[in-house]
């Protein structure tokens, strides 16, 4: 037989096969609600369709990247903010403490310009600005420095083999520049030769081989105003008398301001916030068209660091004005 019932079915009369053996009914069992256990005035819920069910995930996890997004974009707000601020703030440093350093160096020529013999200022000057700033004011004489238009080959030869080491390199350098010093003749013969010299030490970057860093080491040691075949060892800074192995003198007394000529005023300022400048201006003390001086160039100067331990000025120093009033008295 292909089917056979499991339970037999209730006839007239006669109970049912799983009532007499003590069964359950299962065929007449009722259906499943959702409530197993019904709350009297409760209605029931009824499931969601699972297309919604879908669509509810979707916009839960739409709403967390949302929120991920917006606050990365509120962190990349912050993090710009606190950096333009930094920008900001470090730039006013730096621009306050050049004015500073410009200040410290026209309180230095007003003070050369004031200064009776007898009351000679002595440099390098370590006092304190207005504003707070230390200042370390040297003064470099350009009779102690490589005349680019005038140094022998042999002292450009010294000069530039102790900068860079190089007996060869130092050699070609010197060629170049007296091969730049050399003048060159005019295109029209009734002109004549023209002087090619140099007329700041700013030209020495056109040379072949000069490298910016050579360049801006040797920017503080050469000048176009002294008119010396060789520097004036008396005059010459430390940083040039260490750089030609040369012993310094040992005198008593400090050289004083010169009393005409050139020279580079150097001024390094620090800052209560750690900001350092320095500035250096070419002046030339002569009288000339009702001026006492002439300001020929300003350059920004670079931290030497083979200096830096002797020039640090250290502990509390006096005000600058005092100084510039004890000298003009």
């Amino acid at each position: 037989m292909p089917f056979l019932r499991k339970y037999r079915l209730k006839t007239q009369g006669q109970a049912a096969w799983p009532a007499q053996q003590g069964f359950p009914d299962v065929a007449n069992r009722p259906k499943a609600r959702t409530n197993r256990f019904p709350v009297p005035d409760r209605p029931e819920c009824p499931s969601l369709p699972r297309s919604r069910a879908r669509q509810s995930g979707f916009a839960l996890v739409a709403v967390i990247w949302t929120l991920g997004l917006i606050t990365l974009l509120g962190m990349a707000v912050i993090v710009g903010a606190r950096y333009r601020t930094k920008t900001s703030s470090n730039y006013a440093s730096v621009t306050a403490a050049e004015m500073a350093a410009e200040s410290a160096v026209n309180l230095a020529i007003a003070t050369a310009l004031a200064a009776a013999p007898e009351q000679a200022v002595n440099f390098p000057l370590r006092c304190r600005l207005p504003g707070g700033e230390r200042a370390t004011i040297t003064v470099e004489e350009e009779t102690g420095k490589i005349d680019l238009n005038t140094a022998s080959p042999t002292a450009l030869t010294r000069f530039f083999t102790a900068l860079t080491g190089d007996q060869s390199k130092g050699t070609r350098i010197a060629s170049q520049i007296i091969e730049f010093r050399k003048p060159k003749a005019q295109s029209t013969p009734a002109a004549g030769p023209a002087e090619a010299r140099f007329t700041t030490v700013m030209q020495l970057d056109q040379l072949d081989g000069m490298s910016p860093r050579l360049f801006r080491t040797a920017l503080r040691h050469v000048t176009v105003r002294s008119g010396r075949p060789e520097p004036d060892m008396e005059a010459a800074s430390p940083a040039m008398l260490r750089l030609l192995n040369v012993a310094p003198k040992q005198t008593n007394t400090k050289r004083g301001l010169p009393l005409g000529g050139s020279m580079t005023i150097r001024a390094d300022i620090s800052a209560s916030d750690g900001t350092r400048f320095i500035r250096e201006a070419l002046v030339s003390l002569e009288s000339r068209n009702g001026r006492p001086f002439v300001i020929r160039e300003w350059r920004r100067g670079d931290i030497d660091s083979s200096s830096s331990r002797q020039e640090r000025p250290q502990g509390t120093s006096r005000a600058c004005l005092q100084v510039r009033e004890a000298a003009a008295s």
